[in-house]
C-alpha cells in the first residue's frame, strides 16, 4: 500500500511537472497583449514593438524565458513578480532597465537573425572590450579615465570610473577591478540599435553628394544616453555646426551621421578633426559617414566604387588603401 501511494505521489508531481511546463509554452507563444502587457509596466513597451521592424518576432526571441540561463534566468524573473507585487503598482515603465549583463545578452541574441551585421561588429573596432579601452598604457599617459569616458565607452556598464577601475598609483598600474568585466564589450549592438525603434526607412547612399541623397525619415539607429537611461532616435538628435579655419563647413542631413558625431565629437568650439572628430572636407564635403564606412565593421575598403563607377573600370584600387590608384594593366 505504501509502494502504491509513493507511486502515486510521484505520478502526481510528474504529471504537476507537465502541466506547467506546457502551461508556460503556451504563455510564452500567446500573443503578448494577452500575457505580458498585462502588467502596465509593460504596455508602453508593447505598444512600441508593435511598431516596430521586430513586431513579428516574439518577446523571448529577444528577451529569453525565465528558464533560458537556468537558476540564473529564474531567479531574475522571480524578482520582477516580487518588485511588481511588492511595489504595489507604483512601478513605471520608466523605471524598468536592463542590466549590462542583460544587454549583452540581448545582444548575442541579435545574431540569430543578424548574423552577417554582427560578424562585421566583431570584425570592426566597435566590438572593443573595456580592457582594451580603459587598460591602453598609452592613452592613460596622455589621459585620466574619468566619468565622461564612459558615455561611449560602456554605456551600459551598472557602475562609475571608480568601481571599474583601480587608479592609484602610476598610470601604467591602472586596472580594470573585474576580469570578467574586462572581457565584456564596451559599445554592443543596444549601444546604437534600440530593439523596438519604429520601422526604418533607410536612405540610399549610392549617390554620395548630399543633394541627391535623402535623409532618412525614420533611421534605424538611435543614441543609448547614457546619463538619462533612455535610447533617442538618431532623427532627434542636433545636426552639429563644424567649422574649418573659421569658415562653416557643411555636415550631412543624415541622422546616422549626426549618431557617429556623438562619439567621434569635435572640441568645444566645433573644429574639423579636433579631439575625435572625422567630419569629411575637400570633395567629400558634405558626405554622410555611411557614405563610405559600413555601419557595423566600420570598413571604408573599396567604398570609393560606389560613386566612382566609372573611374572603377579605368583603375583599380590597391587593397586596404583607398581612395588610392594604381593604373590597370587594361
Amino acid at each position: 500500500m505504501k509502494k502504491i501511494t509513493t507511486i502515486c505521489i510521484l505520478a502526481l508531481c510528474l504529471l504537476g511537472i507537465v502541466v506547467a511546463g506546457a502551461g508556460y509554452s503556451a504563455w510564452n507563444a500567446a500573443d503578448p497583449k494577452n500575457t505580458c502587457a498585462q502588467c502596465h509596466e509593460v504596455r508602453p513597451a508593447h505598444q512600441k514593438w508593435l511598431e516596430s521592424a521586430h513586431s513579428t518576432v516574439a518577446c523571448v526571441e529577444c528577451h529569453g524565458t525565465a528558464i533560458s540561463n537556468g537558476l540564473h534566468s529564474l531567479k531574475e524573473k522571480a524578482g520582477m513578480v516580487f518588485k511588481h507585487f511588492g511595489s504595489g503598482g507604483k512601478i513605471k515603465n520608466s523605471d524598468i532597465k536592463m542590466s549590462e549583463a542583460q544587454i549583452l545578452e540581448v545582444s548575442r541574441r541579435c545574431a540569430a537573425c543578424h548574423e552577417a551585421e554582427f560578424a562585421k561588429w566583431k570584425s570592426g573596432a566597435h566590438s572593443t572590450t573595456y580592457e582594451n579601452i580603459f587598460e591602453d598604457k598609452i592613452h592613460n599617459k596622455m589621459e585620466r579615465p574619468y566619468w565622461d569616458c564612459l558615455r561611449c565607452h560602456g554605456m551600459f556598464y551598472d557602475g562609475n570610473i571608480e568601481s571599474l577601475m583601480s587608479l592609484e598609483g602610476d598610470c601604467e598600474l591602472w586596472k580594470i577591478k573585474s576580469r570578467e568585466q574586462a572581457a565584456r564589450p564596451s559599445i554592443p549592438c543596444l549601444a546604437c540599435h534600440q530593439i523596438h525603434s519604429p520601422k526604418p526607412r533607410l536612405p540610399d547612399f549610392k549617390n554620395c553628394f548630399e543633394s541627391k541623397t535623402p535623409a532618412c525619415k525614420i533611421p534605424a539607429t538611435s543614441l543609448y544616453v547614457r546619463t538619462e537611461k533612455m535610447h533617442l532616435r538618431s532623427d532627434k538628435l542636433s545636426k552639429v555646426k563644424m567649422y574649418l579655419d573659421g569658415r562653416p563647413v557643411k555636415t550631412s542631413d543624415d541622422p546616422n551621421h549626426w549618431l557617429c558625431m556623438q562619439c567621434h565629437s569635435p572640441n568645444n568650439r566645433h573644429m574639423v578633426r579636433s579631439q575625435d572628430d572625422r567630419t569629411p572636407v575637400g570633395a567629400h564635403e558634405g558626405f554622410s559617414c555611411l557614405a563610405c564606412h559600413d555601419p557595423h565593421s566600420n570598413s571604408a575598403a573599396a567604398s570609393c566604387a560606389k560613386c566612382h563607377e566609372q573611374s572603377e573600370q579605368k583603375y583599380r584600387f590597391k587593397p586596404g588603401k583607398c581612395p588610392v590608384f594604381t593604373k590597370s594593366s587594361g
